[in-house]
């Protein structure tokens, strides 16, 4: 039948929104459309071929409660809301918010906003939405769960799309996730959204796990650490899952994921007979609940579970092998099991359609259970061929950017080497130029110096040449003495001789004359003596400070340059650029030593929560859980004690439950 029909009117169709973990899509469908056709649409539109783990749910009209969708029937048939208006259709409650929808009717469906949006075909968009009669809202998710969900989901949106669901079950409390077990599935979280720790905290953009929802609300209310200490916990797991791609995130997330006791357990309220409670209004008579809950029923991929005290440790346990047939009839199950025609057991629920859900999750596990076990078909052997394929593909890519990646790294590692030798290289040129700028202030200090001593030794010059001038003028002016004494005496030997000649009776006085002479003549000696002796001290005394002066300055100038030492010359510094390269030892040895360190952490934040736990926020299965702790159980072998014994022995001991 087709989705988009083209021979009817507007009017009678329908736009269907689909709410998937991650992505809405909206398809506009006919009046007639099976709940088979559209979800072979999500699927085709998705790309997905493992749809035999999903179906759709809705919100039921009348009871409304959620529940899935029938293939087979068409989709207006089911009691299916029917919104009038884009603008006033919104999406459901949450189970955890809502009294009324019980926590196994729907797995936590997306409450948040979409991630991205399919849009409708141009031609319908461009008619507009108010042609169509209504909306119809319906939630894509895993209805059933593999054995093993490590080995068993081929395809990468298989394995996404159960990462998400799971992990919003984690968050919303809907499988019970220890403290230390959860903080460790928040790394893993957190490695396939951003990658590598260390490229987060490298880019420009502020990062802040507020934002991010990593943690189920009860781990705050029960261990006593505030947010910046969790953070800082997951923060050093996250760092040892450095390397690992999204899909092997995700693949660990759901690994650990499905060692958790309550993974891929849808759980009932059932008693063992009928009666209490029953309402006095019969008009809603078979939508009240006419019984009291005694037992819990859980069903997944393995078998049939029941619980008694609480959901982590089962009572009795038949796997799919052991059932013969399950029959229900309106809020009656009858339980009938393989070996013995009187081995059966009958239980009630609340209300008819949880009866019917409780038999439409035990044939499509023990379908899947049986199919298991029976030779793969050519599609699944197909699926599998393309997948190895593609996982060789995209082993070879992550490997060609691994070595790019890591050469990138060294490249980038070569440079900050280079840059920080550039950087003291820099240092030690900025430290030489700040010395030669001291040597040379020191120059110029010198030089002003050197500058104002000639200009003293230029003064000191004028004074001895006005000395030598002094000195030439007294010369001069002895001269001019002496020549007046050569007159004097002449003139005194001319009247001597005059005198002798004219009187002997000058006699006396001629001596006396001659003596005066004699007297002059020595005063003239002496005065010839002491000019000669002045003049000879006067040149000697200025030839004497000039030299002196001059080598004076020559021995300043030479103690300075001898005292002023260069500043070292530039030396570059040359370092060796030899590069190991990485080999496959050497990966594997830091992955086992990621492994050793991810699990003394987990040890020690395991430690932590065990002496940080509030006594009083404990809830039953906390207890529950340090019980099984305490003595060694895990999901496994609690499973393993309930499936123990012949199945009339586990029927007896179900019996007296």
């Amino acid at each position: 039948m087709p989705v988009f029909g083209s021979s009817k009117k507007k009017s009678d169709e329908y736009c269907c929104k689909i709410f998937t973990m991650d992505a809405e899509l909206q398809f506009p469908i006919e009046a007639t459309v099976k709940g088979q056709t559209l979800f072979s649409l999500i699927c085709q539109t998705i790309g997905l071929r493992e749809h035999w783990y999903f179906g759709l749910k809705f919100l039921d009209k009348v009871s409304n409660e959620w529940t899935w969708l029938q293939m087979n029937r068409t989709i207006l048939s089911q009691p299916v809301h029917i919104s009038t208006n884009t603008n006033q259709s919104k999406r459901p409650e949450s189970p955890d918010t809502s009294e009324n929808l019980k926590l196994h009717l729907l797995r936590s469906p997306p409450t948040s906003p979409s991630a991205s949006t399919l849009s409708l075909p141009s031609s319908f968009a461009n008619n507009g939405q108010h042609c169509l009669r209504g909306i119809l809202e319906f939630y894509f998710v895993v209805k059933f769960y593999p054995e093993d969900i490590t080995h068993e989901l081929i395809q990468d949106i298989t394995r996404h799309l159960f990462y998400l669901q799971v992990k919003q079950d984690i968050l919303s409390m809907d499988i019970y996730c220890p403290p230390d077990t959860a903080a460790h599935l928040a790394s893993l979280a957190l490695q396939a959204k951003f990658s590598d720790y260390e490229q987060i905290i490298t880019l420009s953009e502020p990062f802040n796990l507020e934002n991010e929802a990593l943690l189920p609300l009860s781990c705050f209310q029960k261990i006593e650490l505030s947010k910046t200490d969790w953070f800082d916990r997951i923060i050093a797991l996250w760092r040892t899952h450095a390397s690992l791609t999204r899909d092997e995130s995700e693949m660990a997330y759901l690994k650990y994921a499905q060692d958790l006791d309550m993974f891929g357990l849808a759980f009932f309220e059932i008693s063992k007979m009928q009666g209490g409670n029953k309402s006095h209004t019969l008009t809603h008579q078979s939508d009240q609940a006419s019984i009291g809950a005694e037992l819990w029923l859980g069903i997944d991929s393995l078998g049939i579970r029941f619980y008694k005290k609480n959901k982590l440790r089962p009572e009795v346990f038949f796997s799919w092998c052991d059932i013969k047939s399950i029959t229900a009839q309106d809020k009656k199950v009858v339980l009938n099991l393989t070996g013995d025609k009187h081995a059966t057991f009958a239980f009630y629920t609340a209300k008819s359609s949880v009866s019917k859900e409780i038999l439409d999750l035990a044939i499509g596990n023990h379908e899947l259970y049986m199919r298991r076990r029976r030779e793969e078909s050519i599609e699944i052997q197909q699926m599998r061929y393309f997948e190895d394929q593609q996982k060789k593909e995209k082993l070879r890519i992550f490997a060609r950017e691994r070595q790019l990646r890591l050469h990138a790294e060294k490249e980038r590692d070569e440079m900050e080497l280079k840059f920080v030798e550039y950087q003291q290289q820099m240092n030690e040129i900025h430290g030489t130029l700040l010395k030669y700028q001291e040597a040379a202030e020191l120059l110029v200090r010198k030089a002003h110096i050197s500058s104002e001593e000639a200009r003293l030794q230029a003064e000191k010059a004028r004074e001895i040449e006005n000395q030598l001038e002094r000195c030439t003028y007294e010369i001069h002016r002895n001269e001019e003495e002496k020549r007046l004494y050569a007159r004097q005496i002449n003139d005194c030997e001319q009247i001597i001789s005059t005198l002798v000649n004219d009187s002997v009776k000058n006699r006396k006085e001629a001596d006396e004359l001659k003596l005066e002479v004699a007297k002059w003549r020595v005063a003239e000696a002496a005065a010839r003596e002491k000019l000669l002796s002045t003049t000879q001290i006067n040149q000697s005394l200025a030839v004497t400070n000039a030299t002196t002066h001059a080598q004076h300055n020559l021995a300043q100038t030479t103690t300075t340059t001898t005292r002023t030492t260069s500043p070292p010359p530039y030396r570059p510094i040359h370092r060796n650029q030899e590069v190991n390269q990485t080999d496959e030892r050497a990966i594997l040895n830091d992955k086992q030593l990621k492994q050793n360190q991810l699990a003394l952490q987990l040890k020690d934040l395991k430690n932590e929560m065990q002496s940080k736990k509030i006594e009083e926020q404990l809830t039953p299965l906390d207890i529950a859980y340090e019980e099984n702790l305490a003595v060694g159980d895990n999901k496994y072998s609690t499973m393993e004690r309930a499936s123990a014994g012949t199945t009339s022995k586990r029927m007896a001991m179900l019996q007296d439950l």
